[in-house]
């Protein structure tokens, strides 16, 4: 484990792609079973592929950290010639210093786009390729007013609800229930009692799922619209 500042080190996990740990939460980015294999199980397997194809698939990610699940998700666009918006958002950006040091790229055999993902922009649309477009938001999720109806997906991937407690909040979850499509997902990797319930009582229908290597269940819940209960 190397230290990269004074509240974040870096580490090895399982299945060899790095991740990051706040020193100060106590808290990792990612599984240390395998974050790439842990994000491609909530996020790529559970999220994007269960997605029927479309002219173009709107995702809406909380919470971008190192940028593995927008990352994932660009490999999905090229792999599949699947045309992707994806807005991402994170308050607290990380730096050029600690995102240089994440084997995510080499790993995937992408690491111009997993540069690009850090270097380009923030509050502007941009493309890394043919088929995935990116727009990254430096602003606090739960102050933003979202588009209504527009995504077809939302990675829910903000630190756990213990150390953020306002991301988890009804309104929140209000918030992004409208700015879903009717019967899209939202997935997520927290399947605690409370949020399983908050989720619900946004209009949610909530899926738990077999989680990754040392997690039992995840979420997957679904935005069905009052028109379709009637």
């Amino acid at each position: 484990m190397e230290e990269i500042d004074s509240q974040i080190e870096i580490l090895i996990t399982e299945d060899g792609s790095s991740s990051l740990r706040r020193k100060d939460l106590q808290e990792g980015y990612h599984s240390t079973y395998g974050a790439i294999a842990e994000s491609n199980h909530i996020f790529i397997n559970a999220g994007l592929r269960n997605i029927e194809r479309k002219s173009q698939i709107n995702i809406l990610e909380i919470g971008f950290g190192t940028g593995l699940n927008a990352l994932l998700t660009c490999e999905f666009a090229i792999k599949e010639k699947q045309k992707i918006f994806y807005q991402t958002i994170e308050k607290y950006p990380l730096s050029k210093e600690i995102t240089s040091k994440l084997n995510y790229g080499k790993i995937l055999n992408m690491e111009e786009e997993f540069e690009m993902l850090h270097s380009i922009n923030w509050e502007e649309n941009n493309s890394l390729n043919t088929y995935f477009e990116i727009r990254k938001t430096a602003q606090a999720a739960e102050e933003i007013s979202y588009k209504e109806n527009f995504f077809d997906l939302i990675y829910f991937d903000a630190f756990a609800p213990q150390f953020e407690e306002k991301l988890w909040q009804k309104e929140v979850f209000d918030k992004l229930f409208l700015s879903l499509k009717d019967n899209a997902n939202l997935v997520t990797y927290c399947c605690k009692g409370d949020v399983k319930r908050t989720l619900k009582s946004s209009g949610f229908q909530i899926e738990k799922l077999p989680g990754p290597k040392g997690k039992r269940e995840i979420l997957r819940a679904n935005a069905v619209k009052k028109n379709d209960l009637v």
